[in-house]
């Protein structure tokens, strides 16, 4: 894999959505099993702390740098839906 996106072709590119898509899932399945195994209220602080930790920087600094890559990563962990009965959101 290239080293940044810069060196990245079409197909490459469509190689990193697949990646990030699948790194969103994950972290959208490991909401689900916290809420099934600790409560929804344990995945509502979970979620509510990665997003406190993303914003300040402490999961990624470079998150901070460029601004479309923090209004694309913020909102797509805001997104994350489970049975949520704290933030009022059900799974599709």
């Amino acid at each position: 894999m290239a080293d940044s996106t810069e060196e990245m072709a079409g197909p490459e590119i469509e190689q990193v959505k697949i990646i990030l898509n699948t790194l969103y899932l994950c972290i959208e399945y490991t909401m689900r099993h916290v809420a099934k195994h600790e409560g929804a209220e344990a995945a509502s602080k979970l979620k509510a702390n990665m997003l406190e930790a993303l914003k300040s920087g402490d999961i990624d600094m470079a998150l901070l740098e460029e601004r479309k890559s923090f209004d694309l990563v913020i909102p797509k962990i805001e997104q994350l839906t489970w049975d949520d009965p704290i933030a009022g959101r059900h799974p599709s």
